[in-house]
């Protein structure tokens, strides 16, 4: 499509690496425009419409939620598997979070 349409091989007839670099960037750089105005013109809905509606299909999950949520299974799962005590996962636990980089402790800590 690049080759027939967007005269990807005619345009540039140099040799130099940077300039045949530079043409392939400018003619994907038209297809991508081209690809954007035909999808606009043919998909009544717009690019914030369509988000909108994904973001009403998918619940938000923030980060420190997530990691709250595996920490629980985590902490079940060694209850369940191995019979641990709450003590000893807690210790687990603390040493997992004192591995972290300070910004991720920081973060769970305020949750």
């Amino acid at each position: 499509m690049c080759k027939s349409y967007l005269k990807l091989a005619k345009e540039c007839k140099s040799l130099s690496y940077d300039a045949m670099t530079a043409h392939v960037a400018i003619v994907f750089t038209r297809y991508m425009m081209l690809a954007v105005e035909n999808r606009e013109s043919e998909d009544p809905r717009t690019l914030g419409e369509l988000f909108a509606y994904f973001m009403d299909e998918v619940a938000d999950v923030t980060f420190i939620y997530a990691i709250n949520i595996i920490m629980e299974i985590f902490s079940n799962m060694m209850i369940e598997e191995f019979d641990l005590d709450e003590e000893k996962i807690s210790l687990m636990v603390d040493k997992f979070v004192s591995a972290l980089t300070p910004s991720m402790q920081r973060h769970l800590q305020a949750a």
